[in-house]
């Protein structure tokens, strides 16, 4: 299938520029953080076939849809946004990534592919560079269902001894959303009971368990952050639809009141984003929730206000990056403490070039006092000042993470001329995102 990520290239940039506020209807796409590690789990079926509804056309999808030609697994996308897989025996216990591109999904082919074939040679994750996104969570935990494991710096390999993966239990030592993923998705591939404990239970995870249940999985989610599972041999595969993402929501929903806008986002859920839709009605956002989506609209000079990251259903370290900008058009000081990730304020650094009015970002490594988080005296620079409102004049910016990438759209929104590059991490995540701006009267172009 031939759609816009498929033909962006390194070479590929997006020029924006100010002009009207942003007004009109937009739809918001399938969630990327739930449809791939839906794609994963239903590995685990011997037979049978999934037809995943509500896929979004990115390139998160198209790299995990490769590393199934590894496997031999078989599938099909469809132009009406469905996906069918048919799992089957695999030919390989060995998955890698094709050149520079790949994704943290590898981590969570371990299970299903360590079941088949007692052994596994997985390819270590690749992703955003926004902290040192250890894998250690993963590999104990694997460990502790009964696997060897060597690392090199490209592989790692892994074997079961004679028993076989056994269930277990185990602590996360903080609630990572991918070990989360990873060990309960190799339970349910494990003999007999697992409990994981201090799980992250972000709305996709729980869609995660929710797939598993319909397909006959017993999982019981405690209150204490605690999943418990009994192993299944074997799963039963039918329909399943995909959320819509409640990262994108929140992106236009920034975009729209940077910029003065009135925009309806269809298809979004207003208990996806509680929390941020808190926030906005303190700034002083106008918000209307209806039953086939969210109506955000500028309707009076916002307060500025100071926020901190942390695991839901604290407010989401994806959810950054968008309100720094909005942050960035409101009267006075705003404050983000990023407590999730080391390193997710480099956006804010390319920005500050382009800055006209004599205001700038200003990043420390100093938590706000009484808050000290786990990156306290580490000399990570995880908390940012904005003092706005901000004007950003005309250059060029390369895109450094995914999220950020829709935050410099944003930001080249409120420019005299804004030149993105490295769209590649950008459409990893986000479905056509230039063209769903440009929908709403954004001035801005995209080329290929």
């Amino acid at each position: 299938m031939i759609n816009t990520f498929d033909k962006i290239t390194d070479q590929s940039y997006a020029l924006a520029k100010k002009g009207d506020p942003l007004f009109g209807a937009v739809s918001i796409s399938g969630a990327k953080n739930m449809v791939t590690k839906i794609m994963t789990a239903c590995l685990l079926a011997k037979k049978g076939k999934l037809i995943i509804k509500n896929v979004p056309f990115i390139s998160e999808v198209l790299i995990t849809l490769r590393l199934f030609d590894q496997l031999g697994v078989k599938y099909k996308l469809n132009v009406d946004k469905t996906l069918e897989i048919e799992p089957q025996s695999f030919r390989s216990s060995k998955v890698k990534f094709e050149g520079e591109e790949g994704n943290r999904i590898s981590l969570l082919l371990a299970g299903p592919v360590l079941a088949q074939f007692g052994e596994a040679t997985i390819a270590k994750p690749k992703g955003c560079k926004i902290g040192l996104r250890k894998i250690d969570f993963h590999v104990q935990g694997l460990e502790k269902f009964g696997t060897q494991i060597k690392e090199t710096d490209e592989f790692l390999f892994m074997k079961l001894g004679a028993q076989g993966l056994k269930g277990t239990q185990f602590r996360l030592p903080f609630p990572s959303v991918g070990a989360t993923e990873n060990l309960l998705i190799t339970a349910v591939s494990a003999q007999g009971e697992s409990i994981i404990n201090n799980c992250a239970v972000e709305p996709e995870i729980i869609e995660l368990v929710k797939f598993l249940q319909r397909a006959g999985v017993e999982i019981t989610l405690n209150g204490d952050r605690s999943i418990k599972v009994r192993g299944a041999e074997n799963i039963n595969l039918s329909e399943f639809t995909v959320i819509p993402d409640r990262i994108e929501t929140v992106s236009l929903a920034a975009a729209a009141l940077a910029t003065k806008g009135d925009v309806f986002l269809k298809n979004a859920k207003q208990d996806l984003i509680v929390t941020l839709l808190g926030l906005l009605e303190k700034m002083g956002a106008g918000i209307e929730i209806k039953e086939n989506g969210i109506r955000i609209f500028y309707k009076q000079a916002l307060k500025p206000i100071s926020v901190t990251t942390e695991v839901y259903p604290g407010l989401a370290t994806d959810f950054q990056q968008s309100l720094a900008i909005l942050f960035s058009q409101v009267q006075g000081l705003s404050h983000i403490h990023e407590t999730i990730f080391e390193k997710r304020f480099g956006y804010l650094e390319v920005l500050n070039p382009l800055i006209k009015n004599n205001k700038k970002f200003t990043i420390s490594g100093q938590c706000p006092k009484g808050q000290e988080c786990r990156f306290s005296g580490q000399g990570h620079q995880h908390f940012a000042e904005i003092n706005g409102p901000i004007e950003f004049g005309a250059g060029e910016v390369a895109i450094c993470d995914l999220r950020a990438g829709f935050a410099l759209l944003t930001a080249g929104l409120l420019s005299d001329g804004l030149k993105i590059s490295n769209l590649k991490l950008l459409f990893r995540g986000y479905e056509d995102p230039v063209a769903k701006l440009k929908s709403l009267g954004a001035d801005i172009e995209l080329k290929i």
